[in-house]
């Protein structure tokens, strides 16, 4: 039976729902500290210090992209999130993706997700890096293959600010012939969930995770270390916000009667946060 002792999976959702599945194994790239030399508290997501290297990490990578970002936001914890993420986590499911309802944060909607599964526990560092390292096969401005790019587009989709983890310790679930009952217990894996606020990746715009240009030329008065400040805590629920307010904006926006304001919340991140990043 072939059998290698160390194993990745990952898988991303996000707007496109992504469901191919990419095996990510290169015996020359491990990290050096795995299994059981690495205790679980090291990446225990629920602990602040793990929180704050994931958001390190995060906000590294997305500073680093190339072409250089105008655009993009500095990331920050959210704790919804990441109840949610250690919710699905714990469900065990094998390269399985959280419903809409499941991902649902108040004021962002269904939040993206990007999934890593390994064979013995790894740093959160590994799991990050390896969505990071998909920009190797990402074109700026081009059409590119979403089920190879998808995590990477999602870690660096410039008005994405929030994140939020979890782990879990899981074992493959078996189902006899019929997909009804669960068998036995099996191979053991860790399920690395991260889901992030608002959805990145939307439809017709993945050629471009963010805009390029000088760092925070597009928030010169709200910048550090190359990642804008200005961050909207809304996400506009309509695919068509912007091209309302430009046609109609007291319409769209009017709180003055009961339809208006059910508009407004409908495109709550157009209507409140001018001058700001969220698109």
């Amino acid at each position: 039976m072939f059998k290698i002792n160390l194993f990745f999976l990952i898988v991303g959702l996000n707007l496109l729902d992504l469901t191919e599945e990419q095996l990510h194994f290169d015996p020359k790239r491990k990290p050096q500290l795995m299994g059981d030399m690495l205790p679980f508290k090291a990446i225990n997501p629920h602990r602040k210090r793990v929180q704050n290297k994931l958001v390190l990490y995060h906000n590294y990578y997305r500073s680093k992209v190339k072409p250089i970002a105008s655009n993009m936001l500095k990331m920050k914890w959210h704790k919804g999130a990441a109840r949610a993420a250690q919710k699905w986590a714990n469900k065990c499911e094998f390269l399985v993706h959280d419903s809409v309802v499941g991902r649902h944060i108040p004021n962002y909607g269904a939040c993206g997700q990007n999934i890593f599964i390994a064979s013995k526990k790894v740093p959160w560092f590994f799991a990050v890096e390896t969505w990071w390292l998909e920009k190797n096969e990402f074109k700026y401005g081009q059409k590119n293959n979403m089920t190879i790019v998808g995590h990477y587009t999602q870690l660096v989709w410039a008005a994405t600010h929030e994140v939020g983890c979890g782990l879990a310790k899981c074992y493959q679930k078996v189902y006899d012939n019929e997909q009804k009952e669960v068998l036995e217990k099996k191979r053991i894996f860790y399920n690395y969930i991260c889901n992030y606020c608002p959805i990145g990746n939307r439809p017709g715009r993945t050629t471009f995770p963010y805009k390029q240009g000088n760092p925070c030329s597009s928030c010169k008065k709200n910048c550090s270390k190359k990642l804008c400040l200005n961050t909207c805590e809304y996400a506009d629920i309509w695919a068509n916000c912007k091209q309302l307010y430009r046609m109609h904006p007291s319409w769209l926006c009017s709180t003055h009667t009961p339809k208006g304001r059910q508009r407004s919340q409908f495109c709550k991140a157009t209507c409140s946060c001018r001058n700001k990043i969220y698109d």
